[in-house]
């Protein structure tokens, strides 16, 4: 009785068997001939063209997304990066030398040596608080990190209250609040009255001086590296502070001679007098004739900081600051308003060349101005009445231009709650210290690059003539894909954040088949009547996903 038993049991087991084996030869012929393979198929496609390793693959990919062959959504980079920064790479700079801090400047990787990908938002992201209630308080999960606020919370910086981080508004040399220590400087500045207009907070924290100064007229851009503190520069922008990512290293600062009314340090421990003054130097050259400069904490009159102290007292008078007050661990000095002056001195500070720092010269440079002044007055009207762009309405804070030219788009908006990082490209004529003559902010920066900035940090991102922003002046070339440069926009733009996009109506088409990969949603619209181009709007909206 046991042998049949036996045998049934064998037939069972060839059964199970064959019957594996004709799955596993239908499943591979659905996969191969049929639709259903699809997706599979891409996700290995992804991993293979998004790699690093053969740039050709990815030039490939990048190809077949701009002529629309390639339409389905690129994937998400992985979680670990959802405040990453390309140029700003720990792991990457870590390698590179201490020696004035060259290893925390801006450092970025090629092109091919980046994956293409989407960075996703932090688990729980929500979208943020609107100004001017951000300004106090943000929410925690957006950036979940309590470093700060562990460390800097009995200074006033910031704390964390259930599901937000507070900002009482203080900071290490005014804990118990910055409209105090506002109130003492005004005792010997011009804080009100419209004679500081642009000021440069230097090592900002998270920018509680800068965001107390606009209640003054004052715009200030507030700066920080990404060091210890990690995620200073992040909650200042979620705070809807102007402010970006920095560095006093071997370079000079992406801004033009001559900006600033005012800049402050407030225990910023930038060496301003060592490397034979370089730091100081660079300094003056951003502070316009008859402007302030501050430095609280040390080392002013600060214990075992003698030395520096009194080297810092002798680079100033070298060039002949007014000394107004040194007030406790504070000192104001006053920038000489005439000519450049410079006394002998042991810092072998010389006077540069004319040539060092030149001013833009423009033929009809006033006509050219006031026409671009009218064109972008007419057009923001046309933004929000006609494309229903929700500038002017609490939904949109932070506001970058990325072709900016003369200023012009930011200037239109000058009655609205938003300010306005106007940059200047690189390649393009430098017209940025006429943004700063108008009382307004930006910086220079080649969009072949990565931005300065953590991701999710712009409710609107604005561009006239985005392909120009890709090639090289006077060619038709270009130095960097414009898929590359939209995806860096994806990363800069909040989850439900816009992107207005403006080009001639072939570059529009390519622009939108980009879109679609980026998951965004898109109108194209023609321009305003009054203008007589042939020109394209496409106004998208980025959508709110979750890996």
């Amino acid at each position: 009785m046991a042998q049949p038993n036996r045998n049934a049991r064998q037939w069972k087991f060839l059964d199970i068997f064959t019957a594996m084996f004709f799955s596993l030869v239908l499943l591979f012929f659905l996969l191969v001939f049929t639709p259903f393979g699809d997706p599979l198929a891409y996700s290995g496609r992804q991993a293979l063209l998004l790699s690093t390793s053969d740039p050709k693959q990815r030039h490939r990919f990048v190809s077949l997304v701009e002529l629309g062959e390639h339409r389905q959504p690129i994937d998400p980079c992985p979680p670990d990066s959802v405040d990453h920064m390309p140029c700003e790479d720990p792991k990457r700079n870590s390698q590179l030398s201490r020696y004035m801090n060259f290893y925390r400047e801006r450092h970025c990787p090629l092109p091919d040596e980046m994956p293409l990908c989407l960075i996703p938002p932090p688990l729980d992201y929500k979208i943020p608080i609107q100004w001017p209630e951000s300004l106090h308080k943000v929410w925690h999960s957006n950036m979940p990190h309590n470093k700060i606020a562990t460390r800097k919370g009995h200074q006033g910086w910031m704390k964390e209250e259930g599901p937000y981080f507070i900002f009482p508004g203080g900071g290490t040399m005014f804990p118990d609040g910055a409209l105090p220590y506002i109130d003492k400087l005004r005792r010997f500045m011009p804080i009100k009255g419209g004679i500081i207009r642009a000021a440069l907070d230097m090592g900002c924290g998270v920018a509680s001086f800068g965001g107390s100064l606009l209640a003054e007229g004052i715009l200030t851009l507030s700066f920080a590296p990404r060091d210890s503190h990690k995620a200073q520069i992040q909650f200042a922008l979620e705070r809807g502070i102007p402010a970006f990512v920095l560095m006093f290293g071997t370079r000079r600062l992406p801004f033009p001679a001559f900006a600033f009314d005012f800049i402050h340090c407030s225990r910023c421990l930038i060496p301003f007098a060592a490397y034979n003054a370089t730091y100081f130097i660079e300094v003056d050259r951003l502070l316009r004739p008859g402007g302030f400069l501050v430095i609280s904490g040390p080392p002013v009159q600060w214990p075992k900081k003698e030395r520096e102290w009194e080297e810092l007292q002798a680079v100033a008078r070298a060039l002949c600051y007014e000394l107004i007050i040194v007030e406790g661990n504070t000192v104001i000095w006053k920038k000489p308003d005439r000519d450049p002056c410079l006394k002998p001195n042991e810092f072998r500070i010389g006077l540069c060349d004319e040539s060092d720092d030149p001013n833009n010269i423009m033929n009809n440079g006033i006509d050219l101005f006031q026409a671009d002044t009218r064109r972008w007055a007419t057009r923001v009207a046309y933004y929000k009445n006609t494309l229903k762009v929700k500038l002017g309405t609490p939904a949109i804070r932070n506001v970058m231009d990325m072709n900016a030219f003369f200023g012009g788009f930011a200037a239109a908006l000058e009655t609205d709650p938003v300010w306005v990082m106007n940059v200047v490209p690189a390649r393009k004529p430098l017209t940025l210290d006429i943004i700063y003559d108008r009382g307004l902010i930006g910086v220079y920066h080649d969009w072949c690059e990565p931005f300065s900035t953590y991701p999710r940090t712009y409710d609107l991102i604005h561009v006239a003539s985005i392909d120009s922003l890709t090639r090289l002046p006077g060619s038709r070339n270009s130095s960097c894909s414009l898929v590359d440069l939209m995806a860096e926009i994806d990363r800069m733009l909040r989850p439900e954040g816009t992107a207005v996009i403006q080009d001639s109506p072939e570059v529009i088409k390519k622009v939108a088949r980009i879109a679609h990969v980026l998951r965004w949603v898109t109108t194209i619209n023609n321009k305003e009547p009054e203008s007589h181009g042939r020109g394209k709007i496409l106004v998208a909206t980025k959508t709110f996903w979750h890996l």
